[in-house]
């Protein structure tokens, strides 16, 4: 039996997609990232706290290093380095939160580096006997046979095709209207029981 439908293909799609089939050790990386930058972070601002405290309760010894006048070039130096980094902070703090809100929700993460990818944009998939296809207008072709899947995860929308516990494709589900039911059985039926559905 074969099932043709065609669907606009959103960065929303595919981030829903990968939540699906994320994996346990996926989570616990996330988990290890969101700790270690915020542990960064806090160090940051605790050196930023210690170091403006001193400007603040010395102002002229300050300007005075700065100005190389109080004989320690050696510090005088570091301290424009300090100061150079210091202003840099925001630009990591910029990077740094992004990449703990991405560990946190990894759907922001995929949606902006799909939003000009070629797997976004009107695709039409097939799925027969032979295993699935997915064409998109002016970009990529997939085809996966039967045999090179070993798994399947499914919500109402959307079915993510498994090889190894990783996520290789993904059907929208929604696309197929009145044949969604038919279409998934067909999937299940297909695919080695190995896998784990949601």
């Amino acid at each position: 039996m074969e099932f043709v439908a065609t669907h606009n293909v959103t960065a929303s799609d595919v981030a829903r997609a990968t939540q699906l089939g994320a994996r346990r050790t996926d989570l616990l990386l996330n988990v290890f990232v969101v700790v270690v930058i915020v542990a960064i972070l806090s160090q940051v601002f605790y050196a930023f706290t210690l170091y403006l405290g001193a400007v603040v309760n010395s102002p002229g010894q300050f300007i005075d290093l700065l100005l190389f006048k109080s004989g320690e070039t050696t510090n005088a130096a570091l301290s424009w380095l300090s100061i150079i980094v210091t202003l840099s902070l925001p630009v990591f703090l910029f990077y740094a939160l992004r990449s703990v809100g991405e560990a946190i929700f990894p759907a922001w993460r995929v949606r902006r580096l799909t939003k000009n990818s070629d797997i976004i944009g009107q695709t039409t998939y097939t799925i027969d006997d032979h295993g699935v296809r997915s064409i998109t207008k002016g970009g990529t072709e997939v085809f996966l046979p039967w045999t090179a899947l070993d798994g399947v995860r499914s919500d109402s929308e959307i079915a993510v095709l498994m090889r190894n516990t990783r996520p290789v494709f993904f059907v929208p589900l929604a696309a197929f209207g009145q044949e969604r039911d038919a279409l998934s059985v067909q999937i299940r039926s297909r695919v080695s029981p190995s896998g784990r559905s949601g």
